[in-house]
């Protein structure tokens, strides 16, 4: 639990950016409380197990208010380290209760972190420095390496474990570096 806040932390710094001032307007954005209620639930999913299902449903309508105000709907399950940087989140972002997703990742505005029907346990996992283009699309299960860039409109079906890779395309494929 304890290490949500840390990450949470990471999450801050990482919408600061180089400007330190913003701090004092960042806690209006949208993307502060759309990540912080995500961090916020999954302390308490961490907290309580199984049992965070019939606990949530006192705090329902107020996390339903936050939601609607930031556009972001990131499910308590999904695994997901610190340095989230949601750019637009008014045009909504949606990720997985079976993602498992790493360090710093970047979501430009309108992408879908989501699953097949079928998906095992461990079978969703995104690396570290991830950044997805506006209106991405990754659905799983499926595994990506470290430092993936995936282009605006693409929409992500299979593996892709080369580090520092570029995908594009409707189903999207590897761009190669020349």
């Amino acid at each position: 639990m304890k290490e949500q806040f840390y990450f949470f932390g990471d999450d801050i710094k990482r919408m600061l950016g180089k400007q330190k001032i913003r701090i004092l307007f960042i806690w209006l954005s949208r993307s502060f409380w759309g990540i912080g209620l995500y961090r916020l639930e999954r302390s308490l999913y961490l907290l309580f197990g199984k049992y965070y299902k019939g606990v949530r449903i006192i705090f329902i309508p107020i996390f339903n208010l936050i939601q609607s105000y930031s556009n972001i709907d990131i499910h308590y399950h999904a695994d997901i380290k610190g340095g989230i940087n949601v750019l637009h989140p008014s045009i909504g972002i949606v990720v997985s209760g079976k993602a498992i997703i790493g360090k710093n990742l970047s979501l430009t505005g309108g992408n879908i972190i989501g699953v097949k029907e079928k998906c095992e346990p461990n079978s969703f996992i995104i690396g570290d420095n991830c950044t997805l283009g506006a209106n991405a699309v990754i659905l799983g299960p499926l595994m990506l390496g470290d430092s993936i860039t995936i282009g605006a409109s693409a929409c992500l079906l299979k593996d892709c474990l080369i580090n520092n890779s570029v995908l594009v395309g409707v189903p999207a494929s590897r761009v190669e570096n020349k």
